[in-house]
């Protein structure tokens, strides 16, 4: 089973999405969260994240997850990064799409993609 880490702010969105990877235990995702970003990396190395699920909000978080990405990359190559990203900004979206060419993170999902696509993304994983 893996470790699927949820780093956000968004509580409702975490409860949610916790719910729905929970439905499909064929998956093979033990689902954690950590809700405040400047402890993302403290809470990858808690709960032996194997997946980790970065939640970028706005463009106020955009660099945040950046560094967040570069320092998961640094301690832990074989951990997986997939960002979660609002598609209204377009500097956002060029931030994760630069992030995810630069090897900092292995890809990327809109928050309006289904919830079926972003569980086929996690299971590529």
């Amino acid at each position: 089973m893996k470790t699927l880490l949820f780093i956000s702010s968004n509580k409702m969105l975490g409860q949610g999405l916790s719910a729905a990877v929970q439905s499909k235990s064929e998956l093979g995702f033990l689902w954690a969260a950590q809700l405040n970003y400047p402890q993302a990396i403290v809470g990858v190395d808690i709960f032996h994240a194997d997946v980790v699920i970065l939640d970028v909000v706005d463009q106020v978080d955009v660099e945040l997850a950046v560094e967040i990405c570069r320092s998961i990359r640094q301690n832990e190559q074989n951990i997986k990064i997939l960002l979660l990203v609002r598609p209204e900004q377009a500097v956002v979206r060029k931030v994760a799409v630069d992030t995810k060419n630069a090897g900092l993170a292995d890809d990327f999902v809109f928050y309006d993609s289904s919830l079926t696509y972003l569980l086929a993304k996690l299971e590529a994983l």
